[in-house]
């Protein structure tokens, strides 16, 4: 044998040799962070499928972009569909009581380095690739299905470019939310509490929100954006609600009678109405004296229009 071929042959061994090193010493590092390595959930027709129902999260993270996410209560058993998305693309892990799903967008950023060195994120990136073309041109959606008794406390969404659609949710759970554009749409949704948009010192408003809540009664409220497009059905608010904006559209219809809502609303060039007459902005009126619930727009432009939907039992 040529030394040139016995100095090739060596180099070869040496590199296997390196890579399984590399391959064992990356499998424990991702299951020391409670990661994957290679795909190990239902797959069909682009359809990931995570079973959940004996699991103890207390938490769901999802941070994806140009996505719609969809959260439905009530089920009869709790699970989470990841529909369109390239698996060599994402990050889906599980630590105590956090189940956390982070979308990879592009080649560069699966290569995360942080002070202590780098993060090893799973050999899925690089093996297990798909044919890309399959998901070419479709929707990106996440579907979370869950119990009546399933125990989440904390949903954490992060996506630039949001649908969000909730139902059948009236469990005690926090709504964290972190976009630029995002359209919320709630069906039966009662929560004690918190329901954030981009509510936080150190970050921007949001460009755009829609709001569109139907037989949705919410406590603490806090959304802040440039615009704001709300609707309300069946609305009904137990604590401190918030909106802070510039432009936008509120078109609120209460459960309770407005005579006896509290609320302090402020339009410095748009027209606010209660209803139907037009009031002078800032406009505030106390209700209930001993109630905490109060509702509170702060806009410059933004067009405000209160008034009840219908009587409830104990408006009567």
């Amino acid at each position: 044998m040529k030394p040139t071929s016995i100095i090739s042959l060596v180099v070869a061994v040496v590199l296997v040799i390196c890579g399984l090193v590399t391959c064992m010493t990356a499998q424990n590092m991702a299951q020391s962070n409670g990661e994957y390595l290679f795909s190990e959930i239902g797959t069909e027709n682009n359809v990931r499928t995570v079973d959940i129902s004996e699991s103890d999260f207390s938490k769901i993270e999802l941070i994806a972009e140009n996505v719609e996410i969809n959260i439905y209560g009530r089920q009869e058993k709790s699970y989470i569909e990841f529909i369109n998305f390239r698996d060599h693309y994402y990050s889906l892990s599980q630590s105590t009581h956090v189940l956390s799903f982070d979308e990879i967008p592009d080649v560069m950023s699966m290569l995360k380095f942080w002070e202590n060195g780098f993060s090893f994120k799973g050999m899925r990136y690089i093996f297990n690739i798909g044919d890309d073309k399959v998901y070419e041109n479709q929707e990106k959606v996440i579907n979370v299905y869950l119990q009546i008794d399933t125990n989440i406390k904390i949903f954490d969404i992060k996506s630039d470019y949001c649908t969000l659609n909730i139902e059948n949710m009236t469990s005690e759970t926090d709504y964290n939310i972190l976009s630029k554009e995002i359209t919320v749409n709630t069906t039966s949704l009662r929560t004690n509490s918190s329901f954030n948009i981009n509510n936080s010192d150190d970050v921007t408003p949001a460009d755009v929100v829609n709001l569109n809540f139907n037989s949705t009664t919410l406590t603490n409220v806090n959304v802040n954006s440039k615009e704001i497009y709300m609707n309300t059905k069946l609305f009904r608010y137990n604590g401190e609600v918030n909106f802070v904006c510039d432009d936008g559209l509120f078109d609120l219809k209460t459960v309770t009678k407005t005579q006896r809502l509290n609320f302090d609303v402020t339009s410095e060039s748009g027209k606010v109405t209660v209803e139907g007459a037009e009031v002078r902005s800032p406009y505030t009126h106390t209700g209930n004296e001993s109630s905490k619930a109060i509702l509170k727009i702060e806009s410059k432009n933004a067009e405000i229009n209160i008034a009840s939907d219908i009587i409830s039992s104990d408006d009567k």
